[in-house]
């Protein structure tokens, strides 16, 4: 299996990483009380949270794509804390647009699924991710997996986590979007470096 895969990814710092880890070319804006700092590639227009019968919380908003080009398979994700500053949970949704255009609006849902916290909401961080892998083949890649290992700071795999691309298949120098989620609240703040492998029928990246 030859290396072929290149893959977009941003760096970032580890003390910064929600609770549920995202992996992509990331651009983060942070909101806390209402507040909105956009850095690069999106804004957010419109937030709101609702608090739903069954004790639920609903984050709803609609974010511009304010970069130069399109993203893709965009995840919205947020944390959220009690009064003390204390994370009481996390939860992420997909941005309903598959891809979104330069100057391109969407909406989006994140819902915090852990209704016995919910009284001890005060506020929350969100952020914003999408990213890409280029087949740079000759071949067409068919069934193509991203897949993240995740290291403590002595360097001990401590989670694996994985995804199908967008599209699946990828053709000779084109690009597919990924999401790949950690989600585990115990192992993800212990979270120092990770490594990518891209997998698929034809090539495998090292």
């Amino acid at each position: 299996m030859k290396d072929y895969f290149r893959n977009f990814f941003c760096s970032f710092s580890f003390q910064l990483i929600p609770i549920t880890v995202l992996l992509f070319c990331s651009t983060i804006l942070l909101i806390i009380n209402g507040t909105g700092y956009s850095i690069d590639n999106f804004s957010v227009l419109e937030r709101n949270i609702v608090i739903d019968q069954s004790g639920f919380i609903h984050l709803f908003g609609e974010i511009r794509n304010t970069s130069n080009e399109p993203q893709r398979s965009i995840t919205a994700n947020a944390n959220f804390y009690d009064k003390n500053g204390q994370n009481i949970g996390n939860g992420s949704g997909i941005v309903s647009l598959r891809s979104l255009n330069t100057g391109q609006v969407s909406p989006f849902e994140i819902i915090f699924l852990d209704k016995n916290q919910t009284k001890h909401f005060f506020n929350y961080t969100l952020n914003f991710t999408s990213g890409r892998l280029s087949n740079m083949g000759n071949d067409t890649a068919t069934n193509v997996l991203a897949i993240a290992s995740f290291f403590d700071s002595n360097g001990k795999i401590i989670g694996l986590s994985s995804a199908i691309t967008e599209p699946s298949n990828m053709t000779s120098h084109s690009t597919a979007s990924f999401t790949v989620v950690m989600d585990d609240k115990i192992q993800s703040p212990k979270i120092k470096n990770y490594s990518l492998t891209v997998d698929s029928d034809q090539y495998a990246s090292k």
